[in-house]
């Protein structure tokens, strides 16, 4: 697995996991103003969410990597599937 493909797969675990993310812990303002959506957030800790997502992205990151490298599922696919 080439570096650009660990890049790659790294982005998108870390994409689904910012957006799954995202909703968790915003508190709606009880005071809105004028130009405003109603359901605007007070604060929306997007620093802190950026963070978390990316650290638990390296978790299932590197377990597709280390599967891949180890050719763990290699058997299986010739076996079975093709």
């Amino acid at each position: 697995m080439s570096l650009v493909s660990y890049i790659v797969v790294f982005l998108i675990i870390w994409m689904i996991l910012f957006f799954i993310l995202l909703p968790i812990g915003v508190n709606v303002s009880e005071h809105h103003e004028e130009g405003l959506a109603n359901s605007a957030p007070d604060k929306t800790n997007l620093k802190t969410k950026v963070i978390i997502s990316f650290l638990i992205s390296f978790i299932p990151a590197s377990l597709i990597y280390w599967v891949i490298e180890k050719k763990l599922f290699d058997n299986f696919f010739n076996n079975y599937i093709l």
